[in-house]
């Protein structure tokens, strides 16, 4: 009767301890030194160390949760990509240890996991583009797998140089706009005006936080409740390679999307004055990723300002304005640029043989190119990657002595 007691108890007790590790959640994080705790007197003090302490005092259900904290200073987004996956060959490998295929493998598998990279893609020479791209990737593997995932925005570094730091700021922006509720917001109450650590919180390397700052970083986490938010919301649907070119007196327009919800629209507009548009033509989007293209065969004789209206279920968004000139007394036809490119089209077949000057605000001329155009391809593509994020003026000159200035925008 004793060893029935005994053996009835001891299945209780394992059927107890089973079930509470059944409902125990993880967290992991992967980051780089701010996250691992560097700037803080003691590891309690650092935002991830509060972070475990306000989940070690759960009352609801009696059930601590796990913070798993695989951040590691120093490390880059690189470096949580998949394990294989391919990447610019002087772009570091990424790490298994804590790296997204090292989260989908670990048992229990995590709930949520906060990534945060704040500064040292952009400090190492990576560009915006690359830290986003990668970002987004995590996103995706994540959330398709069903783990919650939330990215922290870049912060202030003074060590940085004034371009890298302009770059950081402009990431607060992009993370905050591509993920939306799952992005926390570092940079509000860390940064100065002039994109410079606030002396309050700066833990004294200029780079790193001190207890402070550390404690109102863990309260940004703590209101994103990351333990209840939805899995796999959809993310803000993003329009790329949005371009126009003129190709015998029409022109083509055409623009690839990613993250599209189901019944979405797209609105193809033109305007004269860039003031009062009308729409020219509808599509519906094809969810998803999606490649599209419309050609106005009767544009106007001189400005078209073009445009995308882009109706979601939620909202409604307009793209950025391109201008096409269809006027052959003119130069350039059409001037736009994105992160790494710019791109400019000629009129009809003048300027076979052009000189390109790139003028920064200062009047100095930081860039000069000679081209020779053949046959009729007018189209003209400059590498700016090398420009600081920053406005410009492109001047172009033919050889009969005829010049023309446009200014243009580096993107971050």
């Amino acid at each position: 009767m004793m060893n029935i007691f005994f053996y009835s108890t001891s299945l209780l007790f394992v059927l107890s301890s089973f079930n509470g590790l059944a409902q125990q959640k993880k967290v992991t994080i992967l980051g780089s030194s701010t996250a691992y705790g560097t700037g803080a007197t003691v590891p309690d003090s650092s935002w991830v160390g509060r972070l475990s302490a306000y989940f070690n005092r759960n009352s609801s259900d009696g059930i601590d949760t796990i913070v798993n904290n695989r951040a590691v200073g120093g490390y880059d987004t690189y470096k949580s990509l998949p394990t294989g996956y391919p990447h610019p060959v002087d772009r570091p490998d990424p790490d298994p240890a804590v790296n997204i295929t090292y989260v989908l493998n670990d048992l229990p598998r995590a709930n949520a996991v906060d990534v945060s990279y704040p500064t040292n893609d952009i400090v190492y020479g990576y560009t915006a583009k690359e830290m986003m791209d990668n970002l987004r990737l995590m996103y995706q593997q994540f959330t398709q797998n069903g783990i919650r995932c939330f990215i922290t925005t870049s912060q202030p570094r003074n060590t940085a140089s004034d371009a890298q730091r302009a770059i950081l700021r402009q990431l607060v922006d992009s993370i905050q706009l591509n993920f939306g509720i799952y992005a926390s917001n570092f940079w509000d109450d860390l940064a100065t005006s002039d994109n410079l650590i606030k002396s309050e919180v700066n833990s004294g390397d200029g780079i790193h936080v001190n207890n402070l700052g550390h404690r109102l970083l863990f309260q940004r986490v703590q209101t994103k409740n990351i333990l209840s938010a939805v899995v796999g919301a959809p993310l803000p649907l993003t329009i790329k390679k949005w371009q126009a070119i003129l190709e015998n007196r029409a022109v083509k327009l055409s623009w690839n999307t990613t993250f599209e919800e189901s019944n979405t629209y797209f609105e193809i507009q033109r305007s004269k004055d860039e003031r009062d548009f009308q729409t020219l033509y509808q599509t519906i989007s094809s969810g998803g990723n999606s490649n599209y293209s419309w050609t106005d065969l009767s544009p106007f004789s001189a400005k078209n300002y073009y445009r995308l209206k882009i109706i979601e279920p939620n909202k409604t968004s307009y793209s950025k304005i391109i201008l096409i000139n269809n006027d052959l007394k003119q130069l350039i036809a059409s001037l736009y640029t994105d992160a790494s490119k710019l791109y400019l089209q000629l009129n009809g077949n003048r300027g076979r043989s052009v000189v390109l000057n790139v003028i920064n605000y200062s009047g100095s001329i930081i860039k000069q190119q000679s081209l020779k155009l053949s046959g009729s391809n007018n189209s003209i593509k400059i590498s700016i990657s090398d420009l600081p994020a920053g406005n410009y003026f492109l001047r172009i000159t033919t050889p009969d002595g005829f010049s023309e200035v446009k200014p243009f925008t580096r993107l971050k």
